[in-house]
């Protein structure tokens, strides 16, 4: 058992290693699995399972707090 807690502990300071977009995908993503399954559409499973695979693809990017904040006072500006 100590070695999955080794292995948890090691994945944990490589993600939080990560920049914060990575970072976010991967807390999105960990979210999204502790969801019951049952509670979505199929529709809406798809939408999902084809966003994540558009980030996977890198036909997507991320975008900063900072970077979202950035374009919502240019737009109100």
């Amino acid at each position: 058992m100590s070695a999955v807690v080794i292995d948890i502990t090691n994945v944990l300071q490589n993600v939080l290693s990560l920049p914060l977009p990575e970072r976010s995908y991967i807390a999105e993503r960990l979210l999204v699995s502790l969801d019951d399954e049952q509670e979505l559409s199929p529709a809406w499973r798809a939408e999902l399972d084809a966003r994540v695979l558009r980030r996977e693809k890198g036909e997507t990017r991320s975008h900063s707090r900072k970077e979202v904040h950035e374009e919502i006072e240019a737009i109100l500006a």
